[in-house]
């Protein structure tokens, strides 16, 4: 079965943007990371990025956050990491959801 590049709510990580993955882990270790991570989020889709494209940035991000915390569980990061996936596949409040949804 062939992937289906727009499917990011069914796909496993695979290969990401270098350069995307740096600017999802920095926003998502700013002070306040919620507005950073949406205005990366909003860019990346503005930019030509698939929703694939953009989940598998916050999987590596969220590898390298696993791979320099102890207890990534317990990183910021790990959690705004967290927060940015829910509101891209729409699993957050109505209102909340950033760029195209999974379909229902």
């Amino acid at each position: 079965m062939e992937e289906d590049p727009d499917d990011a709510w069914h796909a496993k990580p695979g290969p990401a943007d270098p350069a995307l993955v740096r600017e999802v882990l920095a926003a998502a270790r700013a002070e306040r990371p919620s507005a950073p991570l949406e205005r990366v989020a909003v860019a990346a889709y503005a930019a030509g990025v698939t929703p694939l494209g953009l989940m598998r940035a916050c999987y590596a991000a969220q590898d390298t956050v696993v791979a320099e915390s102890a207890a990534a569980d317990d990183d910021p990061a790990w959690e705004a990491l967290l927060d940015l996936m829910d509101r891209l596949t729409g699993f957050c409040p109505p209102g909340a959801e950033i760029g195209p949804l999974p379909p229902k």
